[in-house]
């Protein structure tokens, strides 16, 4: 064998074995719901709300891309082919904040509409609408 094929067939191993290195890392399934990370921020959804409508930048330095237990009323629920989406809204507010969960975190059997939850999840913004993704009912 001469030594430009030993060149190309191990030229060949490395890069197969970087492209598989690359798509494990690449669609490497993340965590579904943050059930199991430490909570940096309990607060109340009228609050939390409030705190995006008066000043977004500060909120935003507050609360963007941690985990937060928020406490609220729920307003409604929808499911897609995703998961489910929870809308904590208090009676008279315009606007909400938005939690969504994916199949496997989700429990009909502890939310309805107009009961009182808990939900763990990571703040990803504000329109209109406090955006919580990851979530999870509980603690």
């Amino acid at each position: 064998m001469s030594k430009r094929i030993r060149f190309i067939l191990v030229f060949l191993i490395v890069a197969l074995i970087a492209a598989v290195a690359a798509w494990k890392y690449t669609f490497k399934k993340s965590e579904s719901n943050v059930a199991s990370h430490k909570t940096e921020v309990t607060i109340d959804a009228p609050e939390l709300l409030q705190a995006f409508e008066i000043n977004e930048d500060s909120a935003n330095m507050k609360y963007l891309d941690k985990v937060i237990l928020v406490s609220g009323t729920v307003g409604s629920i929808s499911k897609d082919s995703l998961g489910y989406t929870v809308y904590l809204k208090e009676e008279d507010a315009i606007s909400g904040i938005v939690c969504s969960f994916d199949n496997a975190s989700f429990d009909s059997a502890l939310v309805k509409p107009g009961s009182q939850i808990n939900v763990k999840g990571i703040c990803t913004g504000y329109l209109m609408d406090v955006i919580m993704n990851k979530c999870y009912i509980g603690d």
